[in-house]
C-alpha cells in the first residue's frame, strides 16, 4: 500500500497543505492565506486562530484534490515559520487574539537587560548561537509578555511555536523540537539543551517551555474531535517536523558536510552543513540543530527581505500589468523578468539595498532600510527591477564572505543548491551565479523544498525511510546555472560600491527609523 505524508507548510503569509509520497513526489496541495498586522513600527502580529482555519481548509482541499483516502496518510508533519510564541492554557485555550511572529522587534528593552546580565551581547551569543538581533529572540519576546501582559503570562501553561499550536489542536499534546528550540536563543547550542542561565537572566519560567523532542518523533495522534474538523483519520500519527529554515536544509538534501544551499522565499538565506557550531561573535551565525545524531549542525545567515522585495515591486510598480496579465491568463513575474532581462548587468550603475524589512545579516540592524542609489534620467522601470535582483544577490555575496571569515567554506564548493519560489526565475538565478562566480543547482520543485524536508522528517518518524540521508538521495536537480565571466567582472566592479552604501547611510537610516516609529502607525 502506498505511504503518504501530509505536510503543513505554515509560512508567513499562509498555510500550504501538501501530500507527498514515498518517492518525495508532490501529489496534491491546498493553500489558504492569512493576514499580518502592523499595529506599530517594528511590531508584526498574526492571529493563531487564522493559522488553525488555514490548516483546516487547506487540509480539506488537499485531500479532496488528491482523492486519497485519509486512512492512507501515514503521518502529519510540519514546516513552519520560526521564532514566534503563542501563550496557551493547560486546556489548550488561546490566551491572546494576536501574537508576535518572528519579524516582531518590540522587545528591545528586554534585549538590553539580558545583554547587561551577560556583560554584553557577544557573551550572550556564545551560549545560544542565534545570530538574529536580540529583539527578535523568543526568550526576550516571552519576557516582554511578562512585563507588559502579566495576567497572560501568569495564566500561560506553555508557550508554543506556530506549528506546535496547530499540533496541540490536532493531538491535545504539548511539545516542541530541537530545531525550533535552537532558534529561540534560550538553548545552549554546544550542549544541546535548554540553558538554565539564559532563563534565569530573562526571568522567564523554564517550565513554560514544552518538552523538547527530535523533529521526527511522534508527538501524538489525531484526536476524534480534530478528525471531524479536518477530515483526517483519528489516530493518525503527528510529528512536529521543524522550522522552515531547518526543513529547507533537509529538503535541499543538505545533510552531510561539504554541502550548502541558498533559499529565496519571503526572506533570503543560506545554510551550510557542518559538524560543529560557530559561535564566533564577530559573525553571528544562526546555529541550528535538528538532525538526531552528534556533530550535525546547520549554520545559517538570513536577510529578512528576499522574495518579498520582488512582491513589493510587483505590487507597487506593476499593478496595471498584473491586472492585464490575470485577464489574459499570463504570469506577471514573467512579464517583469522579461523587462529586467533587457537591462545590462550592473543596471547602468543603479544599486538597491534590500532592507525593506530591517534586521538579519550582514548588518543585524533593525533600523536598516531599503534604498535605491545612483538613479539618473536614462534609467527606466526595468533598471529598478534588475537592480533589486542584483542587490539581493550582492547581499548574499556579503553573507558568503561572512561564512568564509569564520572558516566555513562557500566559494570553494562545487555548487550551491537553490530552493524557494524565487529560484524559479532563471534570470535571477543567473544573476546569483554571475555575482558570486559560483555554479548554482536548482532542485526539482524548489518552492516545495521546505515541505519536502518536513516530509522526510515525518517519513523517518514512521519508518518510510531508515535515515535522513537515505531520503535525501531522492532530491533531484532540475537545472544548473554557471557564471558568465563577462558579467562577473562587471559585478566585481560594482560590488565594493554596494558594500560602501550601508555604512554611508547608517546614520540616515537611524533617523528615518526614529521618524517612522514616531509617526508611522499603520495596520
Amino acid at each position: 500500500m502506498a505511504k503518504y505524508i501530509l505536510v503543513h507548510d505554515l509560512g508567513t503569509t499562509g498555510n500550504k497543505a501538501v501530500i507527498v509520497n514515498e518517492n518525495l513526489e508532490l501529489l496534491a496541495s491546498g493553500y489558504t492565506p492569512f493576514e499580518q498586522y502592523y499595529p506599530r513600527t517594528n511590531w508584526v502580529e498574526q492571529r493563531p486562530e487564522e493559522w488553525w482555519t488555514a490548516v483546516v481548509e487547506s487540509t480539506k482541499e488537499a485531500l479532496e484534490t488528491s482523492g486519497i483516502d485519509p486512512a492512507d496518510i501515514a503521518v502529519v508533519s510540519f514546516s513552519a515559520q520560526m521564532m514566534s510564541q503563542t501563550p496557551v492554557s493547560k486546556e489548550g485555550e488561546l490566551l491572546v487574539d494576536r501574537t508576535a511572529i518572528w519579524a516582531d522587534c518590540r522587545s528591545s528593552e528586554q534585549a538590553d537587560r539580558i545583554h547587561e546580565y551577560f556583560g554584553g551581547r557577544d557573551n550572550y551569543y556564545k551560549i545560544h548561537g542565534v545570530g538574529w538581533q536580540s529583539e527578535l529572540h523568543v526568550i526576550n519576546k516571552l519576557r516582554w509578555i511578562k512585563d507588559n501582559m502579566p495576567d497572560v503570562y501568569k495564566r500561560t501553561y506553555k508557550f508554543l511555536q506556530a506549528k506546535e499550536f496547530i499540533a496541540q489542536r490536532l493531538t491535545g499534546n504539548f511539545a516542541t523540537e530541537w530545531g525550533d528550540a535552537s532558534m529561540c536563543a534560550y538553548m545552549d547550542i554546544k550542549k544541546r539543551k535548554l540553558s538554565e542561565e539564559i532563563f534565569k537572566a530573562a526571568g522567564v519560567d523554564m517550565d513554560k517551555i514544552p518538552d523538547v523532542l527530535e523533529s521526527h518523533d511522534i508527538m501524538g495522534y489525531i484526536t476524534p474531535e480534530a478528525a471531524e474538523i479536518t477530515g483526517l483519520k483519528a489516530g493518525t500519527p503527528v510529528c512536529l517536523g521543524s522550522g522552515d529554515v531547518i526543513c529547507s536544509d533537509v529538503g535541499a538534501g543538505v545533510v552531510k558536510p561539504g554541502m550548502a544551499y541558498t533559499y529565496i522565499g519571503s526572506a533570503n538565506w543560506t545554510g551550510v552543513f557542518r559538524e560543529s557550531p560557530s559561535t564566533d561573535p564577530t559573525v553571528k551565525m544562526n546555529c541550528s540543530t535538528c538532525l538526531p545524531w552528534p556533530n550535525a549542525y546547520h549554520l545559517v545567515l538570513i536577510t529578512a527581505a528576499g522574495g518579498i522585495a520582488q512582491q513589493w515591486a510587483k505590487d507597487n510598480f506593476y499593478g496595471l500589468e498584473d491586472y492585464v496579465a490575470k485577464k489574459l491568463g499570463a504570469e506577471i513575474y514573467d512579464v517583469m523578468t522579461n523587462e529586467a532581462a533587457k537591462i545590462p548587468p550592473g543596471s547602468d550603475g543603479m544599486i538597491f539595498l534590500p532592507y525593506l524589512r530591517g534586521g538579519g545579516a550582514p548588518h543585524f540592524d533593525i533600523n536598516a532600510r531599503g534604498a535605491y542609489l545612483g538613479g539618473v534620467l536614462p534609467h527606466k522601470r526595468g533598471h529598478f527591477l534588475r537592480a533589486l535582483y542584483e542587490g539581493i544577490c550582492f547581499n548574499i555575496r556579503w553573507l558568503y564572505e561572512l561564512f568564509e571569515s569564520v572558516d566555513v567554506p562557500i566559494f570553494s564548493l562545487d555548487e550551491i543548491r537553490a530552493i524557494g519560489g524565487g529560484v524559479l526565475n532563471d534570470l535571477w538565478m543567473q544573476i546569483y551565479a554571475d555575482v558570486n562566480n559560483l555554479p548554482f543547482a536548482r532542485v526539482s520543485n524548489p518552492q516545495q523544498a521546505t515541505a519536502v524536508g518536513a516530509a522526510i522528517m515525518g517519513g523517518v518518524g514512521v519508518g518510510i525511510w531508515n535515515s535522513y540521508q537515505e531520503a535525501a538521495e531522492l532530491v533531484e536537480i532540475s537545472k544548473r546555472f554557471s557564471p558568465n565571466a563577462e558579467a562577473t567582472e562587471m559585478y566585481n566592479q560594482l560590488y565594493p560600491v554596494y558594500k560602501n552604501a550601508y555604512p554611508a547611510l547608517k546614520e540616515t537610516f537611524d533617523k528615518i527609523s526614529e521618524f517612522q516609529v514616531k509617526y508611522m502607525h499603520e495596520e
